[in-house]
């Protein structure tokens, strides 16, 4: 795995989180954020900090961007809407790939025609894992990869009841592949004629903007 510099701006919950996540696979994190007292509960994880607030100080924000050089950033400032935007455009006018809390799909709309890599919405991503895991017996949740690219775990539902996977065909509607089927518990590797049931789980792999689609037609809607 390649070391990153990253640069973190705002320490909620959720920006803490992610500076723990970047600490434990040994990259390099700088943080900002409006408040010194944020910073001292990541200090120990972090190479430098700065207090900042990004609305008001967006050229000392741009200063930093430019002297730093960081591979990628995550702006996590969920409820300052205006700071994010600032933050996102000075950062991708320096060419930094950049991942950005929303609190809407509205905001996240706004965010990704503004050139933002990664949109994420935490409340309602965290719903969907647990709704999963609840519905689900096996062990595997959701794994992210580079790209664009996800594993998932999904309740197989009324729309592809009883059909088999050569009918559904979703690798050429969907661009999602069926990579293994939990059929009362057990682990099957799904072929053209295997059919399935309502209950049974699916590990699914393909692209995550395609997933609402795929996700409608296995509910029927």
């Amino acid at each position: 795995m390649k070391k990153k510099s990253v640069l973190v701006i705002g320490v909620g919950r959720f920006g803490q989180g992610v500076i723990e996540e970047l600490f434990e696979r040994g990259h390099d994190i700088f943080v900002i954020d409006e408040n010194e007292e944020a910073l001292e509960d990541v200090r120990d994880m972090i190479i430098s900090g700065a207090v900042l607030d990004v609305a008001d100080d967006d050229e000392e924000l741009a200063r930093l961007v430019g002297e730093k050089n960081f591979d990628e950033a995550v702006v996590a400032m969920g409820s300052d809407f205006e700071g994010t935007l600032i933050a996102t455009s000075i950062l991708k006018e320096a060419g930094v790939t950049v991942s950005v809390k929303a609190s809407t799909g509205r905001r996240g709309s706004v965010l990704e025609k503004m050139g933002a890599d990664r949109i994420i919405f935490p409340e309602r991503d965290m719903g969907r894992r647990l709704a999963h895991q609840i519905s689900a017996n096996s062990e595997i949740d959701v794994l992210e990869l580079p790209q664009g690219f996800i594993v998932e775990q999904l309740a197989v539902g009324p729309g592809f009841a009883d059909r088999t996977v050569a009918k559904l065909n979703t690798t050429n509607r969907f661009g999602i592949s069926m990579l293994l089927l939990y059929h009362d518990g057990t682990p099957l590797q799904p072929t053209a004629a295997t059919r399935l049931s309502q209950g049974d789980v699916m590990v699914i792999f393909g692209k995550k903007e395609k997933l609402s689609l795929f996700e409608a037609a296995n509910l029927g809607t």
